[in-house]
């Protein structure tokens, strides 16, 4: 029970704001019983006020300054204490209702200025800001499944500039977190280890400092040792950076010119490639590429299969295959028995000094591959 009620108690000092509205809502209340008290005292033998109910009641009433009229005191005192009360309501409430406005004025502007704390789940966080995020939030409010979602801004923008981003997107909730993306305790503060989806833009929201792709890797470092609930996905500048991405928790890398880049070159020898390719990404009228679960029934069974079943019962057109590669590891190949053999390999692993992971969890993108490969349980289609 101490134990309880200490961890409550640093709650309370934790958030100000609740325990002075604690505090004054056991002022009104302590005010309003003793007015029932004290009025009931002088009228319950000689007034309609009879019982410990109805003073509650008259007290109530006359300190909201409603004044039904269906009691009041008709002795001297009991009316002197209604005076006191008419005028206790006016300076309470008042006192009361402003503190609960100033409170909400308050959380609008730290919400304005990025200083809230987050503490919605299954959201998304967009860190870093360039013209990538403005199409992140297009595709975002198209997509039906996405439009629900908050979304979560972590930069350093003007409050003027996040302004107009709110109001651009009226359909999508949009919060607001000011800071660098390299420092961790910003990331927190969107509760990013909650966060479903996790964006790491090339940042050029960085006032007087010319945007780097190191600053995109030291904010995916920051996150190696925490418990991400989802994936990351990070956009470089420079394909040169790619073997500093410690791949344990990036499920996608995207290099800011390479899809630009690509098209371009792929225009020279067809030229409606990258128009088709650009409108598949917009998913207009929710038709577009996009990634789906495999049914159960099809695991095992050949690409060709999968490939029919798509496109004669889901007007589906089966594109390729993204398949997840699980962590591989020394450990998860070696038995749990004391064989000699088993033990001399972890004790040269713990004597070098280093892992024994070799290779974390990947995902690897198979377009269109034979009809006969088969399907595994780890992998995922791709359609249009």
């Amino acid at each position: 029970m101490k134990k309880f009620i200490r961890r409550k108690t640093l709650v309370f000092r934790k958030n100000k704001n609740t325990l002075l509205l604690l505090k004054n809502l056991f002022f009104i209340i302590l005010i309003i019983m003793a007015g029932a008290v004290g009025v009931l005292f002088f009228e319950y033998q000689t007034g309609g006020i009879k019982n410990l109910f109805d003073a509650i009641w008259w007290s109530l009433v006359t300190i909201t300054t409603v004044g039904y009229g269906d009691l009041y005191p008709i002795t001297f005192w009991g009316r002197i204490i209604g005076i006191v009360f008419i005028l206790l309501g006016f300076i309470v409430f008042s006192t009361f209702t402003a503190f609960i406005a100033s409170n909400f004025i308050d959380k609008k502007i730290k919400e304005r200025k990025g200083l809230n704390t987050i503490k919605d789940r299954n959201h998304i966080m967009i860190c870093g800001w360039n013209n990538s995020a403005r199409k992140i939030l297009d595709f975002t409010k198209k997509y039906e499944d996405l439009r629900n979602i908050k979304v979560v801004l972590v930069n350093e923008l003007d409050e003027g500039d996040i302004s107009s981003v709110q109001n651009n997107y009226p359909d999508l909730e949009i919060g607001f977190i000011k800071g660098d993306i390299t420092n961790l305790d910003v990331l927190l503060k969107g509760n990013i280890t909650e966060a479903k989806h996790i964006i790491l833009l090339y940042d050029e929201s960085k006032p007087q400092s010319a945007p780097s792709d190191e600053r995109t890797i030291i904010a995916a470092h920051n996150l190696y040792d925490l418990n991400l609930k989802g994936m990351i996905n990070i956009q470089l500048k420079d394909k040169k950076y790619l073997p500093n991405i410690q791949r344990t928790k990036v499920q996608n890398v995207v290099i800011f010119d390479d899809v630009g880049g690509n098209l371009l070159a792929n225009a020279t020898l067809n030229p409606s490639v990258p128009d088709f390719v650009q409108e598949a990404l917009k998913l207009k009228d929710n038709k577009g590429f996009r990634e789906i679960d495999i049914p159960d029934e099809f695991i095992g069974k050949n690409y060709g299969e999968l490939f029919n079943h798509f496109k004669e019962n889901k007007n589906l057109v089966l594109l390729g295959i993204s398949s997840s590669l699980p962590e591989f590891s020394i450990s998860s190949i070696l038995s749990d028995d004391t064989s000699s053999i088993d033990r001399f390999i972890k004790r040269q692993f713990e004597l070098s000094g280093k892992k024994m992971e070799v290779r974390e969890s990947q995902t690897r993108i198979k377009i269109k591959p034979e009809d006969s490969y088969l399907i595994q349980d780890t992998d995922k289609a791709i359609v249009l």
